[in-house]
């Protein structure tokens, strides 16, 4: 994982270097681009889904995975290598972050990874 990750901050994608921790139980907060509600992302052991917290009541949505075949830029490349290298956590955590979540408040559905990069990229000058 190390390596992967040395990888991505010499590929300038510094965001994702910061925020892969494996998939063994990454959380991640972006808000959905339709409501504004903060959105928990999970990817890990436990599972792979969206939540939302109203008071004391959770409400979940599984993830939907992206396929690999069809993931395009910085989410193609991080794909093939994982699968190359035979690492399969890392692979399925890399289809979910690049895949679809539902929004649990209003079911507005949106790309993972582009709401976590436009939260989370840094300004390159």
């Amino acid at each position: 994982m190390v390596a992967f990750r040395a990888l991505l901050a010499v590929e300038e994608e510094y965001h994702w270097a910061n925020a892969l921790e494996g998939f063994k139980d990454d959380i991640n907060g972006v808000d959905c681009p339709h409501c504004g509600v903060g959105v928990t992302i999970a990817i890990g052991d436990f599972g792979c889904y969206s939540q939302v917290w109203d008071g004391d009541k959770e409400t979940r949505r599984g993830l939907r995975p992206a396929v690999g075949e069809k993931l395009t830029g910085t989410g193609r490349w991080m794909h093939r290598i994982t699968v190359r290298d035979g690492q399969e956590v890392l692979t399925n955590g890399i289809a979910h972050l690049f895949g679809e979540a539902e929004c649990p408040r209003c079911a507005g559905v949106f790309n993972v990874a582009d709401e976590y990069t436009s939260a989370n990229r840094p300004v390159m000058w």
